[in-house]
């Protein structure tokens, strides 16, 4: 019985728990916490009686949040000639509010009416904060609620749900009945009361069904998140070749209005997230947001295909952690089709993974490193469920067994590799599934002559290598061009960012190469072999050119070349650049910057290696930058950074992302792929300090500011470049690009101009913020932002405070000897250095 009256709620509860018993036990123990129990209304039920020890019937540390209920006879075992069970009732009020744990009362606004809702998040060990329970993950139960809401007061907010059975009591009460759940976990429940409205659609060949829950006014803006769900339920429906329902009930997507960190784990009939992950406002959400909304949206309801408890017949993984992996990786093998075109069409549209795929292998490589406690090996975490995987290893879990996945795929072919794993899913529904049965089957698909590895290396061996082993490797190429055919020797081992944990590695690693000169090679069109702990040596015709291994840079490993084959590299980058594919140039980036960092390359070679930049378009290869750049602030990293030796690559980046940032910001086109690009190069541009777009930036930002005042022509700059959303007073707002219309801007009628205002192009928040916030011309203080804007004022504050303290805790450090050009001088010049060396001998 839930009570809210403006920010104060609670609701009075009666709950009933059907138990059986393992063991002659005296006393119940259950998880209650930050609640009020009635202890007069504690009953245990034996049938009709009730045997709560009368003299003690309990206690309660509310401290601890244990309750515990003493018994006058024990438990009864539950066996198949005693079926005895018991009935725990009791009644308890619990006060909820904006920062409760568990469950929490969420404030929002419709129609300039400030109204209040009440959401739970149990996982992964919450529940004992909602009801009294048995908070154990390996226990299930099906849950029933019932929800009496009290006649509407004008004191009290009337309240209703989301999903319904309505009866109306003659005393004008309304009883809403829950449709009861199959068997959960406590992580696995949700409760949502609100007075949303929904908007609904429906699979056209199964019974599956969409409902998007929000504010009334918002409705509009949430017809994006509900096509994209219902092209992800059509995805899996042509991936898996069956008409089968993904759930019993529908699906309701609901949009809280509260910073949360992505959907539940566990959620499969009531998917909650924030409201900026549902609601797609155009002209406040910039493109990195919806590509986190597209995201998160296929990776949950990849979980949910791959197995929930709301499917006709439920199927179980017995390590989560592997399902996270997968679901990880069909979250982006999805968008990579989805992203083919104006959207998901049809299986024959297969693309590769190549994009998203190096995005997740970088993402992970950048956490997966020895450091601090240690790094866990994926096969550690067990059958530990994944709602109780702690948030440091969640992208680990999910980015580095995706990206194994991914190596493998390459390797076994992408089809054969889609066809083994589908296959393997559909088998498997109502049953469990695991590891091990998985990657015997993945071998039993895939090992043909064609598949194998040369040394008969297979799927199996390969992925449980990678599984079984914390971090990664950085292979040692060397190479002997004092031979014909020269001869190649690979080394590896383990790689870390410090000069701590460093030592030989054995993980079996799947090696793909390509040469400079095709001509006489050997092997490199299709090359498979695998290598292992000991030197591994192969010949090859070079001819004087370079080899440059992972081809198409799947493989979860980093190279590193001898000298003499980086200069090689680094002279066709710089000549040829388009000699070495998109992904492979992505990939040598991010090498480069990691083993600068690591102090396994000198800052002199990283440098020669990255010149070609200045000539590079490709956003993949500038997004290993962005990211390269960002490992300069691991601490205690090999490169000793100094602030002298990180000036030093801010103005060697300067240098080389004038071009592009040029191309992009004088680019009108407004494609997803394109703003993205641009997006992520204002922000790489402001990081390096590149004044123009520091000037850009503080330039959009002082028009956000002055958005209340009139717009004087002074303020438009006639070589402005860029997008700006304008907003009428009546609410209505548009993008416009200023360069194409800024004489129509100067040529307003002024009564005309006072009613427009500047608002920030929000793909180029984040740079505004950071640039202000780091030049502390604001702190970005007052009530102004929504929450669209707030993520990125949040975003930029930590990148400005991270940078902070790296910077404070590096020395300074002292510039490097200019390098000298060594010419022939003419008698003259040598006559006068001898004589200014002897005067400063003297």
């Amino acid at each position: 019985m839930p009570y809210i009256y403006g920010g104060h709620c609670f609701y009075d509860c009666h709950i009933v728990i059907t138990v059986i018993a393992n063991a002659n036990i005296n006393m119940i123990e259950m998880e209650a916490k930050n609640m009020t129990i009635k202890g007069e209304s504690i009953q245990v039920m034996k049938g009709n009686h009730d045997i709560v020890n009368k003299p003690r019937p309990y206690s309660y540390d509310g401290y601890r949040g244990k309750l515990m209920i003493y018994l006058s006879e024990p438990l009864i075992p539950y066996k198949g000639n005693n079926q005895q069970y018991y009935l725990i009732k009791m009644n308890f009020m619990k006060e909820v509010t904006e920062d409760s744990e568990g469950v929490f009362l969420v404030k929002y606004d419709e129609d300039r009416v400030t109204k209040y809702m009440i959401q739970t998040r149990l996982s992964p060990d919450k529940a004992k904060y909602f009801i009294p329970c048995f908070d154990n993950p390996r226990f299930e139960s099906a849950f029933k609620f019932t929800v009496y809401v009290a006649p509407e007061d004008r004191h009290m907010q009337y309240t209703n749900t989301s999903i319904i059975i309505l009866f109306r009591l003659p005393d004008k009460r309304f009883i809403i009945n829950y449709v009861p759940s199959p068997q959960v976990t406590l992580s696995q429940v949700t409760f949502h009361q609100s007075q949303f409205q929904g908007i609904k659609t429906s699979s056209i060949y199964t019974n599956d069904a969409l409902i998007v829950w929000a504010p009334r006014h918002k409705l509009k803006n949430c017809y994006y998140i509900l096509d994209l769900g219902e092209n992800i339920l059509q995805f899996f429906r042509d991936y898996s070749m069956l008409n089968r329902s993904i759930t019993t009930g529908p699906i309701n997507i609901i949009a809280i209005p509260k910073d949360l960190e992505g959907y539940e784990v566990g959620s499969w009939n009531v998917l909650t997230n924030n409201a900026i992950r549902v609601i797609n406002e155009p002209e406040f959400i910039s493109i990195q947001q919806i590509e986190r909304m597209n995201f998160e949206l296929a990776q949950q309801l990849s979980r949910v295909w791959l197995g929930n408890p709301g499917e006709p017949t439920r199927t179980r993984w017995r390590e989560e952690w592997f399902k996270e992996g997968i679901a990880t990786y069909l979250a982006y093998y999805y968008l990579t089709q989805y992203h083919h075109g104006d959207g998901y069409q049809s299986m024959k549209f297969k693309r590769p993974l190549d994009y998203y795929g190096l995005q997740m292998k970088h993402s992970a490589m950048l956490v997966d490193w020895q450091h601090g406690a240690g790094l866990r090996a994926l096969q550690d975490f067990g059958n530990e469920p994944a709602a109780n995987i702690f948030w440091r290893w969640k992208q680990l879990v999910t980015m580095k067994t995706a990206s194994i996945l991914w190596m493998v795929e390459n390797w076994i072919g992408s089809q054969r590799f889609h066809q083994a794993l589908v296959k393997y899913i559909n088998n498997k529904r109502g049953l469990y599934i695991s590891l091990q049965d998985f990657m015997t089957n993945l071998d039993h698909d895939t090992v043909e002559c064609f598949h194998q590895f040369f040394n008969g290396s297979t799927a199996s061996k390969v992925l449980n290598s990678w599984f079984r082993h914390s971090g990664y490797p950085v292979i040692s190429v060397q190479v002997l061009r004092d031979r014909t055919p020269n001869a190649i020797q690979l080394k590896q081992s383990r790689f870390s960012f410090t000069h701590e944990h460093r030592r030989e590695s054995d993980y079996l690693i799947p090696i793909s190469y390509f040469v400079q000169d095709m001509s006489n090679c050997y092997n490199c069109y299709q090359p498979r072999f695998t290598i292992g702990r000991q030197t591994y040596t192969f010949s090859e015709n070079l001819n004087n050119g370079w080899i440059i291994l992972n081809t198409n840079a799947s493989g979860y490993y980093r190279v590193n070349y001898d000298k003499y084959t980086w200069k090689l590299i680094a002279k066709t980058l710089k000549d040829d650049l388009f000699m070495i594919s998109e992904l492979n140039r992505a990939q040598i980036v991010n090498d480069v910057f990691a083993l600068y960092v690591s102090g396994d390359m000198s800052q002199d070679l990283a440098m020669r290696i990255l010149d070609f930049l200045d000539q590079e378009r490709s956003l993949m290869v500038w997004e290993s930058v962005a990211s390269g750049y960002e490992m300069f602030k691991i601490e205690d990293a090999g490169c000793k950074m100094t602030k002298v030796i990180y000036s030093e690559w801010q103005r060697f980046l300067r240098r080389k992302i004038v071009t592009i940032y040029k191309i992009l910001t004088n680019n009108i086109e407004q494609q997803p792929q394109t703003r993205l690009f641009r997006s992520k190069i204002l922000e790489l541009a402001c990081a390096v300090k590149y004044q123009t777009c520091l000037d850009y930036v503080d330039l959009l930002y002082k028009q956000w500011r002055a958005r209340n005042q009139s717009i004087k022509t002074s303020d438009v700059d006639p070589d402005y470049t860029g997008v700006v959303t304008v907003e009428t007073n009546g609410g209505n707002s548009f993008a416009y690009c200023v360069h194409f219309y800024v004489h129509l801007l100067l040529n307003f009628n002024e009564t005309l101009m006072h009613f427009l205002y500047y608002r920030i192009d929000p793909d180029s928040r984040v740079a505004c913020y950071y640039a202000t916030y780091e030049a502390q011309k604001s702190t970005l203080d007052g009530n102004n932002f929504n929450a669209y804007e707030i993520e990125d004022k949040n975003t930029a504050i930590h990148i400005v405070r991270r940078e902070n303290h790296f910077i404070y805790k590096i020395p300074r450090g002292e510039p490097r000897p200019e390098n000298y050009t060594m010419t022939t001088p003419d008698p003259i010049t040598v006559v006068c250095n001898k004589v200014f060396l002897e005067n400063i001998w003297l």
